[in-house]
Parts: C-alpha cells; sequence; structure tokens
C-alpha cells in the first residue's frame, strides 16, 4: 500500500510537532533499534522476512498485530515500511546527537511549564525512562528530518506554477523592512532555553543586547522566519559559530518589502511541496520498495 510509507513518516512529524503532549514518544511505531532489540531478546521466532538483509522476525509481527489490534499482513508492511526508513536515514547520515535531544526535552518541558527535573518525573509516572524516551524521541526527529529532506528534493512544481502561485498570493509575500529585537546568546544552548521560556529571570551565562535587524541583508531563508514571528515571539535558537548560540525577541516590526519572485521561488516550491506531500512521500517510498531485496522467509 504505497499510501502506508508516507503515513508512518506523516505521523513521526506531527508527533513531533504536537510537543505541547509530551508523553507522545510512548506510542511510535516501532524502529529498528527497538525491534532488533526485540528480536534478540525473543530469537526463538525466527526471522520471517529479511528487507535488504534486515531482518524482521516472527516474534516482532506477532507482538504489533496483537499490540496494535491488526492482521499479521499488516503488521508486515509496517514493519517493512519502518525498516526502508530506517535504511534511509542511515543511508542519508541524518543525525540526532544527545545535544540535540537534551535541547528538545527543554524544549518540550518549558512548553509543558515544567521545569526538566519535573519534566523527568513525570516521564517516570508515565513508565518511561529518560533513556526509552530518548530513543523514541530520536526516532522521530531523525523521521521529521527525512520528511524534510524528501520534500525539499522533490521537483513539484513548474517555473509557470511557481509564477502563477507568486502572481495570485503576492500578499503572502510582502515582509517588514526591518525587526527591532532583543538578542539572546550563550554559550550554553540550556542557559538559553531557561531564559526563553522566562524572560524575567537574569542569568549568568546570557547576555542581552537590542538589535535592529535589516532583513534585505540576511540570507533569505533567514529573512523568511522573521517575516513570519509576530511581535513578542522568539526565533528558533541558532547556531552562531565558535560555540556561541543565538536566538531573537521579536519587538516590533516596520516598513514594506515585497521580495522578488526570485526570492520567494524557494518559499514557493516548499510550499506546493507541502501540499502534495503524502504523494511525494507514497512515490518516493514505493520507488525504494520496488529497488529493495525483500525475501519472504517464512510466514
Amino acid at each position: 500500500m504505497p499510501a502506508l510509507y508516507s503515513r508512518i513518516l506523516l505521523t513521526a512529524s506531527l508527533m513531533l510537532c504536537a510537543s505541547s503532549s509530551f508523553i507522545y514518544a510512548k506510542d511510535s511505531p516501532p524502529s529498528t533499534q527497538d525491534t532488533t532489540k526485540a528480536s534478540a531478546q525473543n530469537i526463538v521466532g525466527g526471522i520471517a522476512i529479511k528487507v535488504n538483509n534486515d531482518p524482521i522476525t516472527l516474534y516482532e509481527i506477532q507482538s504489533l498485530s496483537a499490540k496494535q489490534h491488526i492482521s499479521k499482513t499488516k503488521a508486515q508492511e509496517i514493519l517493512i515500511a519502518n525498516r526502508l526508513k530506517d535504511q534511509e536515514i542511515k543511508r542519508l547520515n541524518i543525525v540526532a546527537d544527545d545535544m540535540r535531544l537534551e535541547q528538545e526535552m527543554e524544549s518540550i518541558a518549558a512548553q509543558n511549564n515544567l521545569s526538566y527535573q519535573q519534566f523527568i518525573q513525570a516521564l517516570y509516572q508515565q513508565g518511561l525512562t529518560p533513556e526509552s524516551y530518548k530513543a523514541k524521541l530520536k526516532d522521530q526527529i531523525q523521521t521529521r528530518e527525512l520528511m524534510r529532506n524528501i520534500l525539499l528534493s522533490a521537483d513539484t512544481a513548474s517555473e509557470e506554477t511557481m509564477r502563477k502561485y507568486y502572481d495570485t498570493h503576492k500578499n503572502e509575500f510582502v515582509t517588514a523592512d526591518q525587526v527591532q529585537t532583543i538578542r539572546y546568546s550563550s554559550k550554553d544552548p540550556k542557559l538559553l532555553e531557561r531564559a526563553i521560556a522566562n524572560t524575567t529571570l537574569t542569568l549568568n551565562g546570557v547576555e542581552k543586547t537590542p538589535e535592529k535587524l535589516k532583513l534585505n541583508m540576511l540570507n533569505p531563508q533567514i529573512a523568511q522566519m522573521f517575516a513570519q514571528l509576530q511581535n513578542g515571539e522568539f526565533s528558533p535558537i541558532l547556531d552562531a559559530g565558535n560555540g556561541s548560540y543565538v536566538a531573537f525577541l521579536v519587538q516590533e516590526k516596520s516598513g514594506d518589502n515585497t521580495m522578488s519572485f526570485e526570492e520567494a521561488k524557494g518559499i514557493i516550491a516548499q510550499r506546493l511541496a507541502q501540499d502534495h506531500q503524502e504523494q511525494i512521500l507514497s512515490e518516493y517510498f514505493e520507488k525504494i520498495k520496488q529497488k529493495a531485496h525483500i525475501e519472504y522467509v517464512r510466514q
């Protein structure tokens, strides 16, 4: 079923975006790490399927079928799709290191008005350890990045289609000329997360500096990010180089600037890709499945 692959990717991405409900990692689809561990502990089940030589055991199929109340055939499809997804993540070298995971967890805690320690306690109350949560969070982050890579590499629109979109949606490309901000900077991204979560705090190691930014002087993608932020909102934490991290609190926007078609093309391509993302993801993974060596060892 071609749509299965896109649903797996879209589900993981939506779960990651819905960080206000931080227990989302608990019921994510099994990753290769999870299922490999399970198969090692239950080797008596034997290998049922090989996907490019990656094994899927009878135990995995039976467990997933029972847990999600689905047929064994459906469980096989899900496990095959997840193997192909994990293989693509590995092939494209998509990583989520410990610092990234800690930052995500700090951010999720802050969005739920919890301290980091309160967040960890909440995990334990839900039957999760920090290590198991990190493993599932890592899988979801990598899945989101894979989906983003697929969508950005998709050739979804001709020049004519993009031009038509630009001409009929010009108001979407009118941005402020300049933005008055407060620049938060630190060598420690965790401190920066705390400062963002509570702007009344004064923390050693976090500097706050007023800064006026002219958007036409910035990288187009960064300029677009500022254009989408509202007064009172923070930018994501950005790597400023030399071990420093920054975030910007938008205070006020002024002036009008209409992006040219050439400046807007990248944004238009992304929006058109998002409009057709399920089709793009389905076609992408169907091609991979056709090329994959899938061997059914036993039923």
